[in-house]
């Protein structure tokens, strides 16, 4: 098993050996080709379907998952597999690939990739943006039983990738950031209040005692002007 240069590549589309289709030799890297943004994506946060196409661009909220098709259609001959990895310019940006690494031989379909924002801002991927590499791998032998699974020949987010999202109850990874953030305020708001309320209990605490000794001396020379008074 070998991996496959920007040439060899090149060669087995032209040969329709393998195909991929809306390729553009401008996405071929020395070892690999890059997959592109394509038509449908899906946030944890909105759950619904979005056009990447229609607003020219996808946002992926910080600490949210998404998933997103690739805009090339990819058919896997049975003598050769793929592996996927992330772009560094996403990767360095915060961007995490949690597909599974390996397009089969015998594969047919667009990929549905997933992607987690772990960083602390949104990360906006422009439309047919390159967004993710694959490495092509020419095996000894071909495969006796090609790719077979669930995904075969899917052409966007399924119905199941849908309903997984919307039944999910738990917070995206930014919505508990976004609580926790919300928590700490409300802590740093009920600590000033609770140092505001210390230093009024401060005050009378010396309030208190410094005013009864005073009421009591007023008292006291009250009591003694009376007696004077009424020795006369």
């Amino acid at each position: 098993m070998g991996l496959m240069t920007d040439k060899q590549i090149r060669q087995a589309v032209e040969a329709k050996r393998v195909v991929i289709e809306n390729f553009d030799t401008k996405y071929l890297q020395p070892a690999s080709y890059d997959m592109r943004l394509g038509e449908e994506a899906i946030t944890a946060t909105l759950r619904e379907k979005i056009n990447p196409a229609q607003k020219g661009l996808l946002t992926i909220p910080s600490g949210d998952f998404a998933l997103v098709t690739t805009h090339e259609r990819i058919v896997m001959p049975p003598d050769m597999a793929g592996h996927l990895g992330m772009r560094s310019h996403y990767a360095k940006k915060g961007l995490v690939l949690l597909s599974g690494p390996q397009i089969d031989p015998g594969f047919k379909g667009v990929l549905v990739l997933g992607f987690s924002n772990l960083s602390p801002r949104d990360i906006i991927i422009p439309y047919k943006d390159s967004l993710c590499t694959v490495e092509f791998y020419s095996l000894e032998q071909p495969a006796e039983k090609g790719y077979q699974g669930e995904y075969q020949e899917q052409v966007g987010i399924s119905a199941r990738d849908l309903e997984n999202l919307v039944e999910a109850q738990g917070m995206t990874f930014g919505q508990v950031i976004k609580t926790l953030g919300e928590l700490s305020l409300n802590v740093k708001e009920l600590t000033l209040n609770v140092k505001s309320l210390s230093d009024s209990v401060s005050f009378m605490r010396w309030f208190v005692p410094v005013g009864l000794a005073g009421t009591a001396l007023i008292i006291t020379v009250a009591i003694a002007i009376i007696n004077i008074l009424t020795r006369r």
